[in-house]
């Protein structure tokens, strides 16, 4: 049920934005508002001392993790717990970022040093771990489970350096993927989800491949009938979720069941879908309006998540397996920001 979405505090951080080249959107859109809208309620979580803020994971006990804005303009890890948030600082520079939890409350994510690197971490019982660079020049660990990390180290500042990693206890290796590659998910059972193949803007054609990896094997997922896609999230069930061109140039959702990928309804023209719980219930984005929406099940047709009073945009990034979904409200007064935000 993990995701790797990479939104602004991320590029902030790392210093590049770490997501994958994105397809265009098409050129006639259905309305988004043309969709149901689901029974939730959006709650606006606390910030810190600056304005913006952005969840990114839930853990079965409730409890988010993410980013949150300081007054100076740096951006720090947060964890919130019933409603409260605390700061999990950094390794010594001025920012960082809480990307998952896991269900023993471990946290990972990317902190900056004192030098300005950013190393992958995790936070113990609220204390800060360095788990390195991981032989690149910056790190990030995407998610936790069991006792497993995994996430992307880069060997040059391009979509092309990247590398996928796993670290087992103090145990780390590289999978052996193409370049380009990213592991953004990773569940109880050690099934990798991820992304190979990426490059950058200058050096077309677009390749990029989700895969699933485990025990040091790699498993490309294919498209839906495009040249590329991506992996997001995965569930414990090893069910995966992600974006892929299809055949005729749109840009789909798709969940892949272990054994087939299909396309999830929506009347959105450019929707994603972040991540999945074990019950099968999908969240995402509709692309093209700025709305998170949720597919019920992989069968079912997808709805809106009510925006927050006062916002208008919003996205949803991840859902832990009691239904609740977080991710961030988008606002425009007294000036553009971002906060996070639990659906119940």
């Amino acid at each position: 049920m993990r995701t790797g979405a990479a939104l602004t505090t991320l590029a902030v951080v790392v210093g590049v934005a770490l997501a994958g080249p994105s397809p265009a959107v098409a050129s006639t859109p259905t309305p988004a508002s043309s969709m149901p809208t689901a029974k939730r309620t959006a709650v606006v979580l606390p910030s810190l001392t600056g304005r913006g803020s952005t969840a990114y994971d839930v853990n079965r006990a409730g409890v988010v993790v993410g980013s949150a804005e300081l007054a100076s303009g740096y951006w720090h890890a947060v964890r919130w717990v019933d409603g409260r948030i605390e700061d999990l600082g950094t390794l010594g520079g001025p920012n960082s970022q809480a990307q998952a939890i896991d269900e023993r409350g471990r946290i990972v994510g990317t902190a900056q040093a004192a030098d300005g690197s950013s190393h992958a971490v995790a936070w113990v019982d609220g204390k800060i771990q360095d788990l390195g660079l991981t032989g690149g020049i910056f790190s990030i660990a995407y998610d936790t489970a069991g006792d497993r990390v995994v996430g992307v180290y880069h060997v040059t500042d391009s979509f092309a350096g990247r590398r996928a990693f796993v670290r087992t206890g103090t145990t780390e290796i590289t999978i052996d993927a193409p370049p380009g590659a990213s592991a953004v998910a990773v569940n109880e059972a050690g099934t990798v989800a991820g992304t190979y193949g990426y490059r950058d803007w200058t050096d077309p054609p677009f390749v990029n491949q989700a895969f699933v990896w485990r025990n040091g094997v790699v498993r490309p997922l294919g498209t839906l009938g495009g040249p590329t896609s991506d992996a997001s999230g995965i569930n414990d069930l090893g069910q995966v979720v992600g974006t892929s061109w299809t055949a005729d140039g749109a840009f789909a959702a798709f969940f892949w069941d272990g054994t087939t990928m299909r396309r999830l309804s929506t009347s959105s023209a450019s929707p994603t879908a972040q991540a999945v719980n074990d019950s099968g219930l999908v969240v995402g984005t509709d692309g093209t309006d700025g709305r998170a929406m949720l597919w019920p099940s992989p069968t079912a047709g997808s709805q809106l998540l009510p925006l927050p009073d006062g916002a208008v945009g919003s996205v949803a990034i991840n859902v832990n397996d009691t239904g609740l979904i977080v991710g961030q409200a988008d606002f425009l007064s007294p000036s553009f920001h971002s906060r996070a935000v639990v659906w119940r």
